[in-house]
């Protein structure tokens, strides 16, 4: 029971993450994590430059890692005691 508990929690927290990255931040994130892509292949993918992918994949992940391991919202964890 705790295991579902924790892995919905999981999947819905990452779901809040990718919905606050922007688009570019969202692609960026998934093309690293999907399909393993270098800096300068993103850059060339999405027309910007390794530094730019960089700084956005390093957002995308700040994004992501402050979202997973945030704090519930309290009227989230009231209807869990339901």
């Amino acid at each position: 029971m705790s295991g579902d508990l924790a892995l919905r929690v999981f999947l819905r927290r990452g779901r809040r993450a990718l919905r606050r990255m922007t688009d570019l931040q969202r692609a960026i994130f998934f093309d690293v994590r999907m399909e393993g892509l270098t800096h300068d292949q993103l850059a060339e993918r999405h027309g910007i430059t390794a530094t730019q992918a960089e700084a956005e994949f390093a957002a995308a992940l700040r994004i992501y890692l402050r979202t997973l391991r945030g704090p519930e919202p309290w009227w989230r964890r009231l209807s869990h005691r339901l």
